[in-house]
């Protein structure tokens, strides 16, 4: 019996680690489609997004299966518990690549507007991009690897993250205040660059879980 529950255990570690790989590859497209405007990876983006609720449902089931198969031990609970917490936060990551995927395709003369927002915005949102891809990178490694030094890394890493939108939305709000006709676009970008902040929240809790499952302390 407990033979059969530690194979369901490695399926469980398999479908997250599988589902970490689609958000991944989803935030990558996000990043490649706002930098190089491109509406066709797009919509690959927003197809995918099924694709992650569907793996978010087939985790869940899962977790509630080993929880009521029999009396886990500890460390076996501890991994169920943050594998569900995980997939949430996972599946809303997946949710916010969407949305940028949608605003882009929204955003009819974006690719005139983020040329003309100046070197720094430009240079901001590119660096929070790859501090996002590397955060989410890391968070999925940290549990892959069982690695609580990673884990705490990403966490530390929000931080440059949060500083990095504080100083892009007063970049906007300024070129908002002196480009009034392109204000609802510039807007726009700001919404794109919150989204990736709260992007950067959910790879944080995501770390916060592979730490729990490992040490039990949260």
């Amino acid at each position: 019996m407990r033979e059969r529950y530690e194979e369901e255990l490695k399926k469980l570690n398999a479908s997250i680690i599988s589902m970490g790989k689609m958000i991944e590859i989803a935030i990558e497209g996000s990043v490649l489609a706002l930098m190089g405007w491109d509406l066709a990876s797009c919509d690959e983006i927003i197809k995918n997004d099924d694709a992650i609720d569907e793996m978010e449902k087939e985790i869940e089931q899962l977790c509630v299966r080993l929880l009521l198969q029999q009396q886990p031990l500890a460390s076996d609970l501890r991994m169920v518990t943050a594998a569900l917490k995980m997939v949430t936060d996972m599946e809303r990551i997946g949710d916010h690549a969407g949305d940028i995927a949608d605003l882009i395709k929204q955003m009819g003369n974006g690719k005139t507007i983020a040329n003309s927002m100046g070197k720094y915005a430009n240079a901001k949102l590119e660096q929070m991009c790859s501090e996002i891809q590397k955060m989410l990178y890391n968070s999925i490694s940290a549990y892959i690897d069982r690695d609580v030094s990673k884990a705490k890394d990403v966490i530390a890493n929000d931080d440059i993250v949060d500083e990095l939108y504080f100083k892009l939305k007063r970049e906007f709000v300024r070129q908002i205040q002196i480009k009034i006709e392109n204000g609802e676009e510039i807007a726009d970008f700001l919404l794109i660059a919150k989204y990736f902040e709260r992007i950067g929240d959910h790879a944080t809790n995501i770390a916060e879980w592979v730490i729990y499952s490992i040490t039990g302390l949260r």
